[in-house]
């Protein structure tokens, strides 16, 4: 387990209001930035945990692109964010405005619960994960898709140069000066657990946890069953 207590803590203000600066641009500059890979591994995350008709919460939604995968396999979303203005961005779905540390919901509420990009924008990743383990019912399925940080100490620095250098370019080149609220990317990595110790913190709630990483360790999906 790692000795720092993981999630952004201090920074998470900070990152949360570069996301909503980029709102406009947030889903165009995300796929980029993950190389169009992003779509692929928001299919494996719902193939994994969603059943047709279960109830899915869709942990720091966004504008929903993962919510609309799920509706799309049959599952009904709940969208859970703590920015209200992405939540506005979002189709029709049922929402709810709160963080991942404190969900509003009772024991085994959801049958499943996904996400999209945004675990790593915790800002206490352990009571996070405590929360989602207690929304899920018996055996419930927890999934995601995220930055990934390498176990090898090289290739976590090769992935760093990229996120702090080409990421902001990205960023500019998708939408001007405002895209360069893509810089706190480099925030969130610099504070997220490699794939190891995330594995580590995930097998303390979940007993069966499987870390698929692509892209030299620099994109994960998870999954998790309780």
């Amino acid at each position: 387990m790692p000795s720092r207590r993981p999630g952004l803590q201090g920074k998470w203000k900070y990152v949360f209001d570069s996301l909503e600066s980029i709102i406009p641009i947030y889903e165009t500059g995300s796929s980029r930035i993950a190389l169009f890979s992003d779509a692929h591994m928001r299919m494996r995350v719902v193939k994994f945990a969603v059943a047709k008709g279960a109830l899915v919460l869709d942990l720091g939604s966004g504008p929903g692109t993962l919510a609309d995968v799920v509706s799309a396999a049959g599952g009904n979303p709940v969208l859970l964010d703590a920015s209200r203005k992405m939540l506005r961005a979002a189709k029709d779905y049922d929402k709810v405005q709160a963080v991942y540390e404190f969900l509003p919901f009772r024991d085994g509420s959801f049958s499943a619960v996904v996400a999209g990009f945004s675990l790593r924008d915790s800002k206490d990743l352990i009571a996070a994960v405590g929360e989602v383990r207690r929304s899920v019912g018996k055996e419930g399925k927890f999934a995601f898709c995220d930055l990934g940080k390498p176990d090898s100490f090289a290739r976590a620095v090769m992935l760093g140069f990229y996120v702090r250098t080409v990421v902001p370019v990205v960023g500019a080149l998708t939408g001007g000066r405002a895209g360069l609220g893509f810089r706190s990317l480099y925030d969130t990595y610099v504070l997220t657990l490699t794939n190891g110790n995330l594995s580590k913190v995930l097998s303390v709630y979940f007993s069966k946890v499987h870390v698929d990483a692509r892209q030299l360790g620099g994109m994960i999906v998870v999954s998790c069953t309780a």
